[in-house]
């Protein structure tokens, strides 16, 4: 089996662990075998990753989703890793899904609860939580909502829209980004988010783009992580400053992306905002994804 799985951003502004946008690219292909031994290559050596079987997210969520159902299967994994890791992107999602979704194409298994549930453990081995903010959209593509992990709910939005994403030659690991989130929240700031939140779903129905630019605040996740990012404000203003309608943190960073007209220039804006701080950094334009593709070999 083969599978293409495609980065994701997560949170999209004021949903944190909730709200996930599928992208048409970067993404991951994911192959699979049955053979005599377990066995993992990754190719291309673009990004390192784990080629140990056990500690590879991608052959961990495949192993998980074989047991799950009683399964002793040997199987023979390539990966080419084409989402940049700790970049913000979903890459460790993307990989978890593509390997639980390549074991239940080989089993026959179609069971989206138990599937989502397999990339999960490969999740949360690589960011130390089973957050499904990645994995779920990369699986249904669109933007999506997902109101529970077990049992599985999910609503998805089926929208059509660019974007600009900008990546940073820079790492926050998702661990670290998790660990600077404070345990409870003032009242005043979950308001605020609910009421971002709302709006944000409201106006990508009515397929006001514009609109849901200016809801991109977040006042749960970002206010905190700052830290972890001393040039975010500075990229940021660089954006809107070019034009854009609103901008974020993509997942827990570093990239960020942005909603606006003339994107190319939001992100030569953004590029060169990051430049300015020190760090070296390239922007890609792309579409809403339509979710994880899978075929035979």
């Amino acid at each position: 089996m083969k599978v293409l799985t495609q980065a994701t951003v997560a949170n999209f502004g004021p949903g944190f662990d909730v709200f996930g946008l599928c992208l048409n690219e970067p993404f991951d292909v994911i192959r699979i075998r049955e053979g005599s031994r377990l066995r993992l290559k990754v190719h291309g050596f673009r990004y390192k990753v784990p080629e140990d079987p056990l500690k590879n997210v991608a052959s961990i969520a495949a192993l998980r989703l074989a047991r799950m159902v009683g399964a002793e299967v040997k199987f023979e994994m390539s990966i080419h890793k084409g989402i940049r890791p700790k970049s913000g992107l979903g890459s460790s999602g993307a990989s978890a899904l593509g390997g639980a979704l390549a074991m239940a194409k080989l089993l026959g298994i179609e069971d989206r609860q138990r599937i989502i549930k397999a990339a999960l453990e490969g999740e949360k081995a690589a960011s130390g939580s089973a957050h499904g903010d990645n994995v779920v959209p990369s699986l249904f593509g669109g933007f999506t909502i997902t109101k529970s992990l077990s049992p599985l709910e999910v609503f998805r939005l089926d929208v059509d829209f660019r974007l600009v994403v900008v990546l940073p030659e820079i790492e926050i690991s998702t661990k670290r980004a998790r660990k600077v989130l404070p345990e409870y929240v003032p009242l005043k700031d979950a308001v605020r988010n609910v009421a971002l939140a709302s709006a944000l779903i409201s106006a990508l129905k009515d397929g006001d783009i514009e609109t849901a630019g200016r809801l991109l605040d977040d006042h749960l996740a970002i206010p905190y992580r700052k830290s972890l990012m001393p040039w975010f404000d500075r990229v940021r203003n660089a954006a809107l400053e070019s034009g854009a309608y609103g901008v974020s943190i993509s997942g827990s960073g570093p990239a960020m992306f942005a909603l606006g007209e003339g994107l190319e220039g939001i992100g030569k804006a953004m590029k060169e905002a990051f430049e300015d701080a020190g760090i070296k950094a390239d922007y890609l334009v792309v579409k809403v994804g339509g979710g994880a593709k899978c075929s035979d070999v």
